[in-house]
């Protein structure tokens, strides 16, 4: 009686390992989870690049959010410049009497002061008129004069001398210092003129031209 076995050839050894790689159980069971993580991959591409309908969308893609800031600024600067006019010390003010200017040393400041009595315009008076006239004398420190002050008066018509008078004061305290008498009976250009000497030494002069009619 015969028995005959029946089986699969074996194959080489070699052929039989390069075989078996795939059919490795950690392969195999590596499979489902590296296959998880390219689909969640792909889901995830395929979301950001807005491929997917939002309902299904996993990861949406990025909204880029642009924030405005308004900023509005008003100012208002008012300024107000107040400037003082500037007036020229060589010019008087409309309207105004120039003050008697300080001598210099050693010099009087005279002013002839002629009355209004017989006086038909100006700088002019009629024939025979008597007006009378004072003069007021400062010394440098604008210190106006009394005693100690001598004024020597001389009247001339023309270059002629009609009459001279000197004075004890250089103030008349209320009183005429020079009386032209008759001395203006005849008509023509006339020149008061007053010298000063002070006890001091100083000295000081002045003249008032007027015309006889």
């Amino acid at each position: 009686m015969s028995q005959t076995k029946t089986g699969t050839p074996a194959g080489k050894p070699d052929e039989q390992k390069g075989d078996a790689w795939h059919r490795h159980p950690a392969l195999i069971a590596a499979i489902p989870a590296v296959g998880a993580v390219i689909g969640a991959a792909l889901t995830i591409f395929l979301g950001q690049s807005g491929a997917l309908p939002a309902a299904i969308n996993p990861a949406p893609a990025p909204t880029t959010v642009l924030a405005t800031q308004t900023v509005t600024a008003s100012s208002t600067i008012t300024e107000t410049v107040l400037q003082t006019p500037t007036v020229d010390p060589t010019t008087e003010p409309s309207g105004t009497v120039p003050t008697l200017e300080t001598p210099p040393p050693g010099k009087l400041a005279v002013t002839i002061r002629i009355g209004s009595g017989g006086k038909i315009g100006p700088a002019e008076y009629q024939a025979g008129a008597t007006p009378g006239a004072n003069a007021d004398v400062f010394d440098e420190t604008g210190r106006q004069l009394n005693r100690g002050c001598y004024p020597t008066w001389t009247l001339k018509r023309g270059q002629t001398t009609v009459h001279s008078v000197r004075g004890t004061a250089c103030e008349g305290n209320g009183f005429t210092m020079f009386s032209f008498r008759d001395a203006l009976k005849t008509p023509g250009l006339y020149h008061l003129t007053v010298s000063v000497v002070t006890d001091g030494g100083a000295t000081g002069t002045a003249t008032a031209d007027f015309k006889v009619s």
